[in-house]
């Protein structure tokens, strides 16, 4: 498997989080635990690894403030519903992407 192959399986297992249960905070962190491993550095297109880059600093950007909390969930408390509704739609619209590039790929 190649390594955006992989990143694609993340992203994938991080869009099943964004149509479970909980709320939309609970949900894109869970997305974000599902996506951990991804390197935006090594996507073959550098643009979707900016864009990932982008988005995950854009949610770890606050400091941890209790005890046992990330940086991903205290970001995600600080963000109204609408930024996390859009970061959650960002992470879809990145799986779709990459999905569309790898296509004639998978078609071979």
């Amino acid at each position: 498997m190649s390594i955006d192959g992989y990143f694609l399986s993340k992203l994938s297992a991080g869009v099943g989080c964004l149509v479970g249960l909980g709320d939309i905070r609970m949900r894109v962190e869970a997305a974000f635990t599902a996506m951990i491993t991804i390197r935006p550095e090594q996507f073959s297109n550098p643009e979707i690894g900016d864009r990932y880059k982008e988005l995950f600093d854009r949610c770890t950007s606050h400091a941890a403030e209790i005890h046992g909390e990330g940086t991903i969930r205290a970001t995600l408390r600080h963000m109204s519903d609408e930024d996390v509704s859009e970061v959650a739609h960002k992470i879809f619209e990145l799986h779709n992407w990459l999905l569309s590039e790898r296509a004639p790929e998978a078609l071979m």
